[in-house]
């Protein structure tokens, strides 16, 4: 258990930026892990108000750190999936290294035609046959991700696909395994979106919550094997840059 760190009311900063700093700092050395403390224990602990208190477990949940439920108390988010997005290859191995439970649920796995939209970024014709998959995609049951993708695959490479368990990992080790196909590349855009009330809910969102939209086109070699639409729980991602000359990280 830490001992209380001071805050300073005649620093600059404000008191509550202060106190998300400290709480910070101790969720990232693995505290809390059993138990948050309430609003009353910090109030005690730090001799701050409650509005100072409350602002920032506020913060905290933007971060997508502590998740506040009315009547609940509030939780600690296990661990953040901090990785850049930008040229993420495989959301199932990052969430696994993160130490999480990663699954999907498969919402359509079938055969159909290529929209406009699929079909121009696959080179392909419009109506054109492709494999559509749909999957909500989780982190220890908690919602991360709605993927989209249509998939322009030879006839045998389909009916060998179409069998595939897409419950757990990643769909580009599907298509190593199955087709033979191994995917050598990609190239992403990433916007900030607005979702629809039924992808809100299936991500677990309230109304005032945007999201990330990664749209994806795979290759393998030179052929465009996949185009991909994801739409992203913001608070559960980070993204980061770096720019110059920057240490290694221990």
């Amino acid at each position: 258990m830490s001992t209380t760190e001071r805050l300073h009311p005649q620093d600059p900063t404000p008191l509550w930026a202060q106190l998300a700093a400290v709480l910070r700092r101790r969720l990232g050395a693995g505290e809390y892990v059993d138990r948050f403390p309430t609003e009353m224990d910090l109030t005690a602990e730090f001799d701050v108000s409650r509005a100072t208190v409350r602002e920032a477990i506020r913060r905290l949940k933007d971060e997508g750190l502590l998740d506040a439920r009315r009547g609940s108390g509030t939780f600690v988010i296990r661990r953040q999936l901090d990785q850049v997005l930008i040229g993420l290859p495989s959301l199932a191995r990052e969430i696994v290294a993160a130490g999480l439970v990663e699954e999907s649920h498969v919402l359509r796995l079938a055969e159909g035609p290529a929209d406009g939209v699929a079909a121009a970024a696959l080179g392909i014709d419009e109506g054109a046959t492709v494999i559509w998959v749909e999957r909500i995609r989780t982190a220890d049951g908690r919602p991360l991700a709605i993927d989209r993708s249509a998939l322009a695959l030879p006839e045998e490479a389909r009916e060998a696909f179409l069998a595939a368990d897409l419950g757990r990992g990643s769909l580009y080790d599907a298509l190593a395994a199955r087709c033979s196909i191994q995917v050598t590349g990609a190239r992403e855009q990433v916007r900030a979106v607005t979702c629809n009330p039924d992808e809100r809910d299936l991500l677990g969102l309230d109304e005032t919550a945007g999201v990330l939209e990664v749209e994806r086109v795979t290759y393998a070699g030179s052929a465009a094997v996949e185009w991909r639409l994801s739409r992203l729980r913001g608070v559960a991602y980070a993204l980061g840059a770096s720019w110059g000359v920057v240490p290694q990280r221990a």
